[in-house]
């Protein structure tokens, strides 16, 4: 990572950083877990995760429980799992189009990326550092903008790496046929009893449930 390479004031601009920009990609987001735990509705219900005896337990009995014991954390991470997923399957698309992108202009992956980043790149101005600089002034812990122009320069450029290489892979993804995401979103099946208030057709395609978590 950026940061393991710079002076110790790193710490704070990763601090910084995390405190006042967007997620450009998916680096940020939490590691997905093993692909031998799917996550409820995605898929492997009938795994078994215990034996007593005869008796097999599978993983949907424990989603069963789950959901009846905490519906809303199971609700929470069952979507935070698909994000993870879908933010790790767009680098992993975005590596594919790279890849077939530089094969078609017969260059080697590493040459391909090189020219159309710098393409893309805009280069971070001293404006732009001034202004990452004061807007976090706050947590600074008293170091001056010079002490840290480095590391916050080497930040935003970092950022805009991640932003070109997301610019590229849309046009290229624009560009190229068959592209699909097969990935299911997670779903939650909702049963709704003939006096729950509703407006609306009965027979529309689609119900919008309306949440209200009384603690």
């Amino acid at each position: 990572m950026l940061y393991a390479r710079l002076h110790p004031v790193v710490a704070l601009v990763a601090a910084l950083a995390i405190g006042c920009n967007e997620s450009p990609s998916a680096a940020q987001s939490p590691s997905p877990p093993p692909a031998a735990l799917p996550a409820p509705g995605a898929g492997g219900s009938d795994q078994v995760v215990a034996e007593i005896g005869d008796r097999k337990i599978t993983l949907a009995e424990v989603d069963a429980k789950w959901q009846e014991f905490d519906a809303a954390e199971r609700a929470r991470l069952t979507q935070l799992l698909y994000q993870s997923r879908r933010n790790m399957l767009d680098l992993v698309m975005g590596d594919v189009l790279i890849a077939d992108a530089a094969k078609a202009a017969n260059l080697s992956v590493e040459a391909y990326t090189e020219r159309e980043l710098a393409r893309r790149l805009k280069p971070v101005t001293d404006a732009e550092v001034q202004v990452f600089y004061e807007q976090n002034k706050e947590r600074t812990q008293g170091r001056t903008l010079e002490q840290l122009r480095q590391p916050i320069l080497e930040y935003l450029g970092s950022q805009r790496q991640q932003q070109a290489r997301a610019t590229l892979v849309d046009d290229l993804r624009t560009k190229a046929r068959d592209v699909r995401v097969l990935l299911e979103p997670p779903r939650v099946e909702v049963t709704l009893a003939a006096n729950d208030p509703s407006r609306g057709s009965a027979s529309a395609p689609v119900t919008v449930v309306e949440y209200s978590d009384y603690q």
